[in-house]
């Protein structure tokens, strides 16, 4: 990594300094997220409001956020140590921030905002020792500031860091208010202490695993690694540059266009939007994304934007070394924006010597309606009501600028669908919003995959059309043939409904592999691995979507209803108890308190459910009662469903919590009505 970074360094103009790099992060945020995320999204907007409030007034500079932190950097060192003072003195006032500061005096590489340098590497390793209302610094810190009457400080010892070549001497600034590490706690990046033992056992283990490498490159020797010989890409979010944190859509746009345009490209795979964006403000270096994505290649940069001028620095790097194989700046006018993506595809294709298909440089879009379009895709990213409403609300405002725009019909058609879907709208009005939506997308560009995908959604869900949604489909996938949200709904929606199973598991394991980080996709193939009879396997893809967001609706749900259908009741009760979405969570109690024989909670859970979701939720009032083994109140809520036209019936087939309704002629007629098979 050092010896990459070095080529990558010497290839882009650069400034050296001598600067105080300081490291901020939250204490316990993973945790605080999963217990309580909205206090701890009231936490993380204090950090940065006392962050961007406070260091400007020392003459600091915010150089990145990332995730729960932030690293900044100064001119002068007692300026440093002063901010952290008056940071921490900010965040022990109601409502508590917990953070640890670290501080370290190197020289560094500046490009464009970019900061590098082992300076870096050192400030963010005392940072890890840190405990909340701390802050700790090198011995190079302690030299500038020990003859400051202003600060006190103490000694905590000297410390082994991980990519650190000698031990480093640790100093607390010990002034009123601030806390003093204890030291059986400073963990941190350290490195590991092996004892004598473990060191002949690691030893005797090298041993043994060189001469196994060495037979198994005999083997192997002219086999590749899996993924070097890929040509394939994630597309990481642009960081945004600009002095207005609220352009963060735009730069999040472009990087969407750019993903958008490169998955046109034959013979190239390209990691879906989700997958790449869950990197976003988090540290990983390069060479682990890639391996956790399994590609090639990494696209990152960042866009400024001022006005009606943006500047676009990109890069593109090779993941097995490091190595940068191109980077350019571009300060372009918002008109030529689509010429510029273009540009960077171009670059990229030539770098993998691939073929590029036709851009969309010559294409006409009126550039207000774009940047709408853009702020309606970051609102509709984020999934709950007010924010889908958002995204509806700005595709429309885009579509009174340029209506004959496919891009936004085609936007437009998919989060009013999302909207039907959640029941945030009435299904059948939104739906039929959707279609027309969609199909003035297709009737303005054809060539659009979007408005196919919609359409094909819309007969699917709403009209339970099989053979015109598949058609549909695959007229979408005709175009963009590894989009990861087409294969999603002709595998995970259409071949699930149907219960091509097998088929289905196949397109969403393919889409698994094209957006490997999304929790939807595991969430969906769990659900259809559970309909095929292979419920511990469903069971694994239920826990990666909960890894990746542990309040993930649905997830918490479906893995309670698999411990019911493997008889443990007990382990049912506590995911359900977890489920973030309270018609689920309730939907959950229900159930589990049947199994479990607690029949007064079990009758007032349903009862809540039915006065509370009756209007919106009747398939699963008709899951609820046949689970119960109430058949005829079962197949009362079914047409109930069906007169209108409930989307979650498409879920009908082969649904275990429906088990007791089998071997009954209304199940085989309603399923016969539905136009799906029987047997």
């Amino acid at each position: 990594e050092q010896v990459s970074s070095k080529l990558i360094l010497e290839l882009m103009p650069q400034t050296r300094q001598l600067a105080a790099i300081v490291f901020t992060d939250i204490v316990g945020y993973t945790a605080l997220m999963q217990e309580n995320e909205h206090g701890a999204m009231e936490k993380i907007s204090r950090f940065r409001y006392v962050i961007e409030t406070y260091v400007p007034k020392h003459n600091g500079k915010i150089i990145q956020y990332y995730g729960d932190g932030c690293l900044l950097l100064f001119n002068s060192t007692a300026d440093a140590v002063q901010l952290a003072e008056v940071l921490q003195e900010h965040f022990r006032n109601d409502p508590v921030v917990p953070v640890r500061i670290g501080i370290h005096l190197g020289d560094v590489l500046l490009k464009e905002d970019n900061v590098f340098g082992d300076g870096v590497n050192v400030s963010s390793r005392i940072q890890s020792l840190g405990q909340a209302n701390s802050v700790l610094f090198s011995s190079d810190v302690q030299d500038k500031i020990k003859n400051n009457p202003d600060f006190k400080s103490v000694s905590l010892g000297f410390f082994d860091f991980k990519n650190v070549h000698k031990p480093l001497e640790v100093f607390a600034l010990a002034n009123k208010g601030l806390a003093l590490p204890e030291k059986k706690k400073m963990t941190g990046k350290l490195k590991s202490k092996p004892n004598k033992k473990k060191k002949l056992l690691l030893i005797l283990s090298l041993l043994l695993i060189s001469v196994a490498a060495f037979f198994i490159s005999q083997k192997f020797l002219k086999k590749s690694p899996a993924g070097a010989e890929k040509k394939s890409i994630a597309v990481l979010p642009f960081i945004n540059r600009s002095s207005d944190k609220n352009q963060e859509y735009f730069s999040d746009g472009l990087s969407e266009e750019l993903l958008n345009l490169l998955a046109k490209i034959a013979d190239l795979k390209v990691i879906g939007r989700t997958s790449s964006f869950y990197f976003k403000g988090k540290t990983e270096d390069i060479k682990t994304i890639g391996e956790k994505l399994d590609v090639a290649y990494i696209l990152e940069g960042s866009v400024q934007k001022e006005g009606p001028r943006i500047r676009v620095t990109a890069q593109l790097i090779r993941v097995s070394d490091g190595i940068q194989l191109w980077s350019k700046q571009y300060d372009r006018e918002m008109e030529s924006v689509f010429k510029l993506q273009d540009e960077i595809a171009q670059a990229v294709v030539q770098e993998l010597k691939l073929k590029l298909l036709k851009g969309p440089g010559t294409v006409s879009v009126n550039i207000e309606a774009y940047n709408l379009i853009l702020q309606g895709n970051y609102f509709y990213d984020k999934l709950d009501k007010d924010n889908v409403a958002k995204a509806v609300d700005f595709y429309n405002q885009a579509l009174a600028i340029d209506s004959t725009d496919a891009r936004a019909w085609g936007q437009l058609a998919h989060a009013i669908s999302r909207q039907a879907w959640q029941n945030y709208i009435d299904q059948n009005t939104g739906y039929e919003k959707a279609r027309q939506a969609a199909l003035k997308a297709i009737s303005l560009d054809s060539n659009e995959a979007i408005g196919q995908k919609e359409l094909a959604a819309v007969k699917l869900y709403h009209d339970f059309d099989w053979r015109g949604a598949e058609k549909t489909y695959e007229t979408a996938l005709s175009l963009e043939p590894e989009n990861p949200d087409i294969l999603y709904g002709i595998g995970g929606g259409l071949y699930f409904a149907t219960g091509r199973w097998e088929e289905a598991i196949r397109d969403m394991k393919k889409c698994i592999e094209l957006d490997p980080l999304k929790p939807l996709n595991h969430l969906n193939l769990g659900n259809i691995l559970t309909y095929a009879h292979r419920i511990d396997e469903a069971n694994t893809y239920f826990k990666k979507a909960l890894e990746l967001n542990p309040q993930f609706q649905r997830a918490h749900m479906y893995l309670g209803r698999n411990y019911l259908l493997s008889g443990k009741s007990a382990l049912a009760l506590k995911e359900m108890q977890q489920e973030n979405l309270e018609v689920f969570r309730i939907f959950g109690l229900a159930l589990t308190y049947h199994a479990l024989g607690r029949s007064q909670e079990a009758n007032d859970a349903l009862q809540d459910f039915t006065d509370r979701f009756q209007n919106d939720w009747n398939y699963l009032l008709a899951e609820l009662h046949a689970f119960r083994g109430e058949k005829d109140k079962a197949f009362m809520w079914l047409e109930a469903a069906y007169s209108k036209k409930d989307s979650w019936l498409i879920f009908l087939k082969g649904d275990p919590l429906l088990k007791n309704l089998e071997g009954d002629p209304r199940h085989a007629a309603f399923l016969k009505k539905m136009n799906l098979p029987v047997n």
